[in-house]
């Protein structure tokens, strides 16, 4: 069985409170706990949040949708990420975020399968880069004996932020990424900025069973609704990621 842990906090620097925010009574992080509540084989969800003061919130949203919550560190998400999956005693993992509330739940249970063939370490739908499946979609599985390497021996301030990034950059890992025949890469329904917002409202104002929309229907929503998406064409994959690296630079200038 599997534990899915979703990171969450309040303090995003481009859209404070994005997993929080409600739209007709629903936020992202409800979405997402109850699309993969619908999966037989995870039989844990769980919140890994800060021990800062604004995070408390999540602990009423934990107690609403009926999952479990871990409080640990601000800074270093990989060491919360891992201390997370230690307390819960988390054998085989799928870490998802809740910016992106509409995961695939069909790639979900393939990508499990996959992993149950217990070839790799670590199995993904999105890294590394270049992918063929939207941003938002992102889902990554590993088991607890991977993580615990990943935390003992990754360095760089971008390991510690985006968690997995040690996984497949290291090497040290047998990694597997799943590719969709199509390439729908250009397609984007993470929530990172105001406008990510807006259209998850129009996908549920939209979409009466939002909670069953497969990538496909999300993907034609998006193009009959070109308006909605014009504000992307100035957004690069990942952009939220350049500060990280430009902190590795720096680490690696100061020890050399």
């Amino acid at each position: 069985m599997y534990h899915a842990i979703i990171q969450a906090r309040m303090g995003s620097k481009r859209l404070p409170g994005k997993s929080l925010m409600e739209y007709q009574n629903i936020t992202p992080l409800e979405v997402l706990v109850k699309r993969i509540k619908k999966i037989k084989k995870i039989n844990k969800i769980i919140v890994a949040t800060t021990i800062l003061k604004k995070d408390e919130i999540f602990l009423k949203y934990a107690n609403k949708l009926n999952i479990k919550i871990f409080r640990g560190s601000s800074k270093n998400v990989l060491e919360r990420y891992y201390a997370a999956a230690k307390f819960f005693n988390s054998k085989k993992i799928i870490r998802l975020t809740a910016d992106c509330p509409f995961i695939d739940v069909a790639t979900l249970k393939k990508m499990i399968n996959i992993f149950n063939s217990k070839k790799f370490d670590y199995v993904a739908n999105t890294y590394p880069l270049p992918c063929t499946f939207p941003d938002g979609s992102d889902i990554e599985i590993f088991n607890f004996k991977s993580l615990k390497k990943n935390n003992e021996e990754a360095f760089l301030p971008s390991d510690k932020e985006h968690v997995t990034k040690y996984f497949w950059s290291s090497k040290k890992f047998k990694c597997f990424r799943l590719d969709c025949k199509t390439d729908f890469s250009k397609y984007r329904y993470t929530i990172d900025i105001k406008q990510d917002f807006n259209l998850f409202k129009n996908i549920i104002k939209n979409n009466k069973n939002f909670l069953k929309l497969n990538m496909k229907s999300i993907v034609k929503f998006i193009d009959q609704n070109p308006k909605l998406v014009k504000y992307q064409k100035q957004l690069k994959r990942n952009f939220g990621w350049d500060e990280s690296l430009k902190q590795d630079k720096l680490y690696k200038n100061e020890n050399e």
